[in-house]
């Protein structure tokens, strides 16, 4: 396909600036991995004052929050994209409403993770994410529903720390040793336990683990995502 030929993503970002400047990156660097340079993504993104997805996350409000996710693909759609993608496992709370609403292709993080799942035989993965992915009734079952797997969380101290992590540090730009540690710590308390498998499941994780920090395989969303993204865009592929 040329470069003229590529769909038009629109991305559902600022979920939270730090991981949208990741997905950003990825998609320009497989644009020019498929099509050589100078070539680069072609994309437009919506980019929420994370304060206002974050506030109606914390007082659990989630038809605003559904609200928010839809009136951004609707901006996208009037923009002209061809495709949409949210930038956030969490965020996917949204992606039903913003599919009907918008009627245009989704290319949805756990399709592509399952997907990723099922490919290199994962059973029992860790679930790492924000509490709404570890512990809610939409992402869990439909991960386990989709990919056929028996996902382990951290118990609920766990849990605690792995949120501290993600909204005091990484959305706020901070990746630090110490959080690193405690993390490597969960992964081996969970491999105790018959994990066979690590999923990064907040967009942000990739910022402080990767499969340089274990042996057990690392399913990194951000990069499964992006990966899925591209192909849909350059190649002939359905969302």
């Amino acid at each position: 396909m040329s470069a003229a030929g590529q769909k038009l993503l629109g991305l559902i970002g600022g979920v939270s600036p730090e991981s949208t400047a990741i997905y950003y990156r990825l998609l320009n660097d497989h644009a020019r991995e498929s099509l050589g340079a100078p070539h680069s993504a072609r994309l437009i993104i919506w980019s929420f004052d994370f304060h206002l997805i974050d506030d109606a996350y914390l007082r659990a409000d989630w038809a605003e929050y559904r609200d928010l996710v839809v009136k951004a693909g609707m901006a996208l759609k009037g923009a002209g994209v061809d495709a949409l993608m949210i930038c956030s496992n969490t965020t996917h709370l949204g992606a039903e409403a913003v599919k009907g609403a918008t009627g245009l292709p989704f290319i949805h993080l756990i399709d592509a993770l399952a997907n990723e799942l099922k490919r290199r035989g994962a059973r029992r993965p860790l679930l790492l994410g924000t509490p709404f992915v570890m512990e809610g009734d939409f992402y869990l079952p439909e991960l386990e529903r989709r990919a056929g797997v028996s996902v382990i969380v951290p118990d609920a101290a766990d849990r605690e720390e792995t949120r501290r992590i993600i909204f005091d540090e990484l959305v706020r730009g901070k990746v630090l040793d110490a959080s690193r540690k405690n993390f490597l710590s969960m992964i081996e308390k969970a491999r105790k336990a018959g994990a066979d498998s690590v999923i990064l499941g907040c967009t942000e994780l990739g910022m402080i683990l990767s499969q340089e920090d274990t042996d057990l395989p690392v399913f990194d969303t951000t990069l499964i995502h992006a990966r899925a993204a591209s192909d849909f865009a350059i190649g002939d592929r359905t969302a």
